[in-house]
């Protein structure tokens, strides 16, 4: 006599999701839960570095916390080749398919890129504030097409870009190291990294000069419909990849 293990009956929510969303909401919590941990650090240790300076100086002109925005690349990027080393094998084997998988992930991609960048300026307004109100400058150091006398939403289209960029260069680079393993992977880095580094030098990120664009959207378009073609490019190869990756059982 057999008897049947019961299974709890899936809610009406749960029901109305698809596999896209599900993974998309797991993924994507995770994903949040270390957005918040990497800003409860960032932040303390822009306002000590602000007030350190401030004794030393009398006054800070810089934006402080847009020094950041390197964290805010590298961190994610690395996040996203851990993502899909340990998730992609655990997903299929659930029952969903790799098609899925670069749905979600690229979803997730997208709205952790438009997360950090949407606290990171929220943050330069924050501090641009209280440098005002403290009698102090407020400047822009860093090479980028935005800086202080930008129009509203020019520094958050920038950060989002750069930004969703790291994050699917990070899912090519995992993939790559999936399809070809580790020698191969490592030798195709220049090309699996190359579209962030592309990205970054269009948005002025490998120069001391001030890039053509900043101050202007019509100026700073070129570099940002460009670095969306980049970022385009990078998302269909990983997908490419993606689909002809063998999903062996790993050995034991």
């Amino acid at each position: 006599m057999t008897t049947a293990t019961p299974t709890a009956a899936p809610t009406a929510r749960t029901r109305r999701r698809g596999p896209v969303a599900r993974t998309v909401a797991h993924v994507g919590g995770v994903n949040l839960f270390l957005l918040a941990w990497f800003w409860a650090v960032v932040v303390p240790v822009a306002v000590l570095g602000t007030v350190v300076l401030a004794r030393l100086n009398g006054e800070v002109d810089a934006a402080v916390v847009l020094y950041a925005r390197h964290g805010a690349i590298w961190f994610p990027f690395s996040q996203a080749i851990i993502m899909l080393a340990t998730q992609l094998r655990v997903h299929v084997a659930t029952g969903r398919t790799r098609r899925t998988f670069v749905r979600a992930s690229l979803v997730v991609a997208a709205g952790t890129g438009l997360a950090y960048a949407l606290v990171l300026t929220l943050l330069a307004a924050v501090e641009r504030a209280a440098h005002t109100a403290a009698g102090w400058g407020w400047r822009i150091t860093d090479p980028m097409l935005a800086d202080e006398s930008s129009p509203a939403g020019l520094l958050l289209a920038e950060l989002t870009v750069c930004f969703v960029a790291a994050n699917v260069a990070g899912l090519l680079v995992g993939i790559v190291y999936h399809r070809v393993r580790g020698w191969w992977g490592t030798l195709a880095l220049p090309l699996t990294v190359g579209p962030l580094l592309v990205v970054m030098g269009l948005l002025g990120g490998f120069t001391d000069a001030a890039p053509a664009g900043r101050g202007s959207w019509a100026a700073a378009a070129p570099a940002l419909l460009a670095s969306l073609a980049v970022v385009t490019v990078a998302a269909a190869a990983y997908a490419a990849v993606a689909r002809r990756i063998p999903l062996r059982p790993p050995v034991a």
